[in-house]
């Protein structure tokens, strides 16, 4: 995964300003925090997945 695509999404803004106090929290940015869930997500059921 070494190339980077620019995508846009929606969120309702009560889960936005919850993922920013995280993001703040683990000193991170918002990208940074919701690709690391997403990366998370991902390897939790590609490993679900292969059981």
């Amino acid at each position: 995964m070494s190339d980077v695509s620019k995508t846009t999404i929606n969120l309702p803004s009560d889960l936005k300003k919850e993922l920013k106090i995280m993001a703040i929290r683990e000193d991170t940015s918002l990208s940074g925090l919701i690709l690391k869930m997403i990366n998370e997500g991902y390897e939790a059921r590609r490993k679900d997945s292969d059981e």
